[in-house]
Order: structure tokens, then sequence, then C-alpha cells
């Protein structure tokens, strides 16, 4: 009889088959030709599987068969409108041609190394094309035969700052953008962030690549009482001062471009493109889209916009109405923004009256302006009034707009004085050929709170360490006054006591915002600073002595009048201790 025949059992190497297939079957048909391919090992043992298992085991054939490549076709890729109408070249991109050459200009000069410029700044409201100009510039300019496979090297806010630079110095023929910041709001790492800054600048080296700097200007509202701001910092307001300082900002090495909301006339030539390939006038109508267009169109956000654009045509072809303000987000302007919009109006309207553009000029600023800071606005207004035509208008009117502005810090309705600057300022007959000599000033607040800050400082140190018992109002208005002209009579020469708290100075307003810097407030030479210092120096001696000479541990080889209790070493104590007679 001959030898029973063992049957081959087929255990796991089925289900691992199954998986298999399905697993390349899917991958053929959802990876795109920028996925990476599945290993040539993993490729071969699966094809050697097939191949054992279809032709030693024949039973396996039919439960198994040898997957065949999917012949249905393809369900197109949807893009979103964002990507898929974004600027390939130079000329598409939505921006004012005069802006456009002005980075042009500056980014050639940088990639020809002829001029003193190392970072480029680029500054102003999100969706003002920054990034995109700097991008397609940088492949428009740079050789074709660059030894790294892109024209851009980008940051990402992950990596250390300084090493990022560090590695970025030699990488000529590209233009390194930095878009996204690491945590500036951290002490320690925006200090880190400007030393990195500094290096570059400073580097001997003549080809470096061109360093920009895309920042998108954020105004905080961070609960200031009062609607008043103690100061200006990184803290409540991201700009090019407060993020690189007034020490970086101001180098010859450092050139600042900045950038406005986009206007309507180029906003219109993007929309109308989209407008067109997508056939809108034909599906939703002229009407209903120039009417949703006119809302959207005041966010000033070209990626905003298309974004909402395309969200809203699906909404109204699936008659699902959704109200207009879900698609307006909240949108801001700046103080010299708001200050301009209140001063000149808008004069980009058409054909309508001038009540009806001033209205929208208000409006506009009352809605977009933060509630929080109206005070602040009514006194960039009261800086700011005389600058229209030169201040070559009729005196009453300027003395309506004082009284109104006045008005407004005693009313709850805070819009009093804004309104009154606009109507009042529509009556002069501008002179459109004079030209504007005076410029828009930042309001005095803020240096008149860095004085309250330094002389309050000054009086309360002087009160702690050197006249307790005297108050501060005395101090501030008797003392401080009679004490540094007695001083400076009577003692020798060599000692100049000014004011305590400072002296009185008048206080003038700046076109740039005044930014409060890191290291506190800095003062003049003043024999008062250097008494307290010295004052604060000997009460720092006196407890660091009391620390020194507290239980003094001295070794001693004396006899103790035959005092048992003494231990004459530590292994004794430690003995006593470990037994527990303590």
């Amino acid at each position: 009889m001959p030898p029973r025949r063992k049957k081959i059992k087929v255990e796991v190497i089925e289900s691992s088959s199954d998986e298999e297939v399905s697993l390349e079957s899917q991958d053929l048909e959802n990876f795109d030709h920028w996925s990476v391919p599945k290993s040539q090992k993993q490729t071969q043992s699966f094809q050697s599987f097939l191949s054992f298992s279809s032709t030693d085991f024949p039973q396996l054939r039919s439960q198994h068969p040898t997957p065949q490549p999917n012949t249905e076709p393809k369900s197109p890729v949807s893009h979103q409108w964002v990507d898929k109408y974004r600027p390939r070249h130079v000329s598409e991109i939505c921006i004012n041609p005069t802006k456009l050459k002005q980075v042009k200009d500056a980014l050639r000069e940088m990639v020809n190394h002829t001029s003193r410029a190392k970072v480029l700044v680029l500054s102003g409201p999100s969706g003002c094309s920054k990034s995109t100009t700097v991008r397609l510039l940088a492949e428009e300019l740079l050789p074709r035969d660059s030894l790294f496979d892109s024209r851009v090297i980008e940051y990402n806010e992950l990596e250390d700052f300084a090493r990022f630079l560090l590695e970025c110095r030699y990488k000529t023929g590209s233009v390194v953008v930095v878009e996204e910041l690491p945590n500036v709001y951290h002490l320690e790492t925006l200090s880190r962030f400007r030393d990195a800054l500094k290096n570059w600048i400073y580097q001997d080296m003549p080809n470096l690549p061109p360093l920009v700097i895309c920042l998108t200007e954020i105004e905080y509202n961070n609960g200031d009482e009062g609607g008043f701001r103690s100061s200006y910092s990184i803290d409540n307001n991201l700009t090019v001062d407060t993020l690189l300082s007034k020490e970086i900002s101001k180098l010859e090495e450092v050139e600042n471009i900045k950038f406005n909301k986009i206007a309507n006339r180029f906003l219109k030539k993007t929309v109308n493109r989209i407008i067109k390939d997508e056939q809108l006038i034909k599906s939703i109508g002229t009407q209903k889209l120039n009417g949703f267009l006119e809302e959207i169109f005041k966010i000033g956000d070209i990626r905003s916009i298309i974004h909402n654009l395309e969200i809203w045509v699906k909404n109204v072809t699936l008659n699902s109405e959704i109200s207009m303000g879900s698609y307006l987000r909240e949108n801001s302007i700046n103080l010299f923004h708001a200050i301009g919009k209140v001063i000149y109006s808008t004069t980009t309207t058409g054909d309508e009256e001038d009540d009806t553009i001033d209205m929208k000029s208000i409006e506009q600023v009352l809605s977009q302006y933060p509630e929080k800071n109206k005070d602040l606005l009514n006194l960039g207004l009261l800086e700011n009034y005389h600058i229209y035509n030169d201040a070559g208008y009729d005196l009453n009117l300027a003395s309506n707009i004082v009284d109104d502005l006045s008005l407004s810090d005693i009313l709850t309705l805070g819009d009093v004085g804004v309104r009154s600057t606009r109507v009042n300022l529509r009556k002069v007959l501008k002179n459109s050929n004079a030209p504007g000599k005076l410029k828009m000033k930042f309001p005095r607040h803020f240096k008149m709170n860095k004085m309250v800050r330094k002389t309050s400082n000054q009086i309360n140190s002087y009160r702690r360490y050197l006249s307790p018992k005297s108050s501060f109002e005395q101090l501030n208005l008797v003392d401080g006054y009679f004490i540094p002209i007695i001083y400076n009579k009577r003692r020798t020469s060599g000692f100049r006591y000014n004011r305590l708290g400072g002296k009185f100075q008048e206080i003038y307003a700046d076109e740039d915002i005044p930014v409060e810097e890191e290291g506190g407030i800095i003062y003049e030479y003043d024999q008062f600073e250097i008494d307290i210092q010295n004052k604060i120096n000997e009460e720092l001696e006196v407890d660091n002595s009391h620390d020194e000479l507290s239980d003094p541990i001295e070794d001693s080889e004396q006899d103790d009048d035959g005092d048992d209790d003494v231990f004459l070493s530590d292994s004794e104590l430690d003995l006593l201790l470990t037994q527990g007679n303590y």
C-alpha cells in the first residue's frame, strides 16, 4: 500500500495575500505621481507569492485570482479655488504694480549685491500678496543653474532660528524667506531671534543670500484699562519695530517695504478671471454676484475673498443661503489707517455724493477699529486734524473739531468727535495743488505715560531708601523741587542733582510708534539715582554680612572646661543621631 500523501496546510499566508492585493490596488488608485512607490523588495515578494500559489496550488487560484488593473475612469481631482487660481507668474499677482516694482528692485539689488541691505521686511495685513510676491520674483530673478533644488528656502517655526540662518549662509542662488515666526512672545526666544538677525547682518560675507521676512502686522486687544494702552509692545502690537526693535529696524542693512490692503480695482481683476472660468454669471446672475462681491471686497484679503467666494457659490447652488456675516471675518485697521480714513475720507467710490462717501468712511472706521481704543483714536485726531490741506482752512472749523473731540471724552457715545472731524473737514475747499508738507504724528499719550512711570519710579525709590517718613505728594510737589537747589549749592562741585523725578520738559509727537524697548527706562545722569543705588548697595552688604556672621562654626583645640556635651568629631554626632538620643 503506497504511503499516504500529506496535505499541505495553507494558513496565515492566505490572509496576507488578501491584504496585500487589496492594499496594492488601493495604492494604485489613491497615490498620485508625487507619491513614493513601494520598495522593490516588497513588490518582488508579492509577485513570487502569486507565482507560487498559482502553480503549486491550483485550488488557491480560484479562491484568490490575480488582481487585474482597475479600468474604471478616475474621478477628477478637485482643487480648492485658492490653489487652483494661485498665481504662477509675476504678472498674475494681485498687487499694485508700483508696489511690485518696488519689491522687485529691492530684491534684484540684494541678489546682485549692489545694495547694503541684507534683510528685506515685507510688512502689512494678511492676504496682501507679500509671500507670493517674493516667491515668484525669486523664480524670475535668480539664475536657472542654481545649485539647490529650490530658489526659495523657507523657515519652519519648529526649527531653531539661529541654526537655520547659520545653515543658509552659503546657499547662494537662493532667497531665504521667513514667513512663520518662532514664539516671539517668549522674552528669551525673542532675544535669541533678534541676536540671530544681528549676527546675519554683521557677518562679513559679501555673498549672503537675501533674507526676506514676510510679517503680517496685528494689533491686539489686551484689556488695557480705560481704552488706553500704557505702552506699545509686541504683547499688544506686532509690527516691524516691536518684532525687530528700533535698533535693528533702523539699520541701513534692513529695508522695510510696507504693504496695504489690496485695492478693489486689483481685486476685481483677479476675481473676474475666476468668475469667467467658473461661469458664475451664467449660474448665479450678475446682480446677486455683484452684491456679494461688494461686501466681500471690504476684507482686502485676496485669499479670504477667493475662499469665501467658493463657499458662497456652493451654498447658492445648493439653495442653502448663509448670512453675509458668516463670510466676513473680523477685520481691523490700525491707528494710522483709521486717522487717514477720517481726515481724508475715501476718494474711490465713484459718483456718489459727498455725504454718502463720508458716511461709508466713518462706518468703516467705527466697525473695523477696535472699540477699546476709540479714546486713542480721538487723541490721534486731535494730534493730526490740522494736517488736512496743510492747515489752510477757517479757524472756526478747527475750533468745532477740538470742541467735539473734547466732548467725546465725557460722553458714552465715542463717535461724536470722529463724525464731527469728518463733517467739518468736508467743508474745507481743498487746494489740490498744495503739497502735503505736514506729516501724520502719533499721539503723545505713550510718551506721557513713559514720563509718568519714570517720575513715579524715582520718587518711590527715593522714599523707600532715603526718606521713608515723607509722603509721595510731599516729595513730588515740595522736596522734589527744593532739595536739588539746596544740595547743588551746598555741596562741592561734581554733584548734579536734577529735580526729583526728572526735569520738566515738553513732549513732542513723533511719526513713529513709541515702542517700549527692553531694559526698562533709561535715566540721564542724576545724583539722586546714584544716591539711591549707593543706599541699595549698602543694604545688600549689610544683609550679606549678617548671613556670614550668623551662627559661625569655628574649629578650636581648646578645652571647654570639661563639658561632656561637646562633640569633638562629626562621627560622634552622627552616631548619636542614628541612635535617636537627641
